[in-house]
């Protein structure tokens, strides 16, 4: 079956005019539709810059030299603007409150939708059709800031699936949860891939909690270079998660014991 790329870097480097070496070199990664992809790496390593690339905030909110290409659908991203980015790519945010303008819950999640002039009937029906499906009906009428960090981060997401995307990217979805509040959103995530189909891009260095559920690849990161693009299976058998400064999940720790 030939596989859909809507991803393509291709030779990409990225330089931030504030620093005086480049954070991303080289790097070749294609990301296939409907694919559920782990981007993995060390503090530093360059994987939020990656994140940057692939939804406008770089060239758009962080000035810098970009070498190389970067096609999202076949379109190369420096001749898109931001808005064209984000009707593709939906992006959410390890912070989620840094996403939320609305008073309440089902404002926010309307939000895009009236920068878009969305009829008022079409609007209530898909923001209640979003807000089921991560399941936050019953806080519609809450402040977002009343919310739990599960709470929240469902809420973004909703906000993020009224716009009907083709890639949903998280960045660091796990970084202000407790564990069993992370293994609750890696459900979420995978139900919602299930369902829509969407190609999904995880930005994350929690290995292990990520692998709570299945991911097709694993790329990891390091000093701004890709150093493994494997099926989570292979990676765990190469000793290279150690080798580049990230834990390894305990059951293979275990294991080796």
């Amino acid at each position: 079956m030939t596989k859909t790329p809507v991803i393509e870097f291709n030779n990409f480097g990225y330089q931030y005019n504030a620093q005086a070496e480049p954070t991303l070199h080289g790097v070749d990664l294609t990301i296939y539709k409907g694919e559920k992809v782990l981007i993995a790496g060390p503090s530093g390593s360059g994987k939020s810059t990656l994140a940057h690339c692939i939804n406008g905030l770089i060239p758009f909110s962080y000035i810098g030299e970009i070498t190389g290409s970067l096609k999202i659908n076949g379109k190369e991203t420096k001749d898109m603007s931001l808005f064209e980015i984000s009707k593709t790519v939906g992006t959410v945010l390890q912070d989620s409150d840094a996403q939320f303008v609305g008073l309440t819950v089902a404002e926010d999640i309307a939000f895009a939708m009236e920068n878009d002039c969305t009829p008022h009937e079409a609007m209530l029906h898909r923001v209640q059709q979003a807000a089921k499906e991560v399941n936050v009906l019953d806080v519609l009428a809450h402040a977002p800031h009343e919310l739990s960090g599960g709470q929240k981060q469902r809420v973004s997401l909703a906000g993020v699936l009224v716009d009907d995307v083709s890639v949903l990217l998280f960045d660091e979805p796990l970084a202000n949860l407790d564990p069993a509040t992370g293994k609750a959103a890696i459900e979420l995530i995978d139900d919602i891939h299930k369902r829509t189909g969407a190609t999904i891009v995880i930005i994350e260095h929690r290995i292990e909690d990520v692998l709570h559920r299945d991911v097709d690849r694993i790329i990891l990161v390091n000093e701004g270079r890709i150093v493994a693009d494997m099926s989570p299976d292979e990676l765990l058998c190469s000793g290279l998660l150690g080798d580049n400064g990230l834990r390894e999940p305990l059951y293979i720790t275990a294991l080796k014991y």
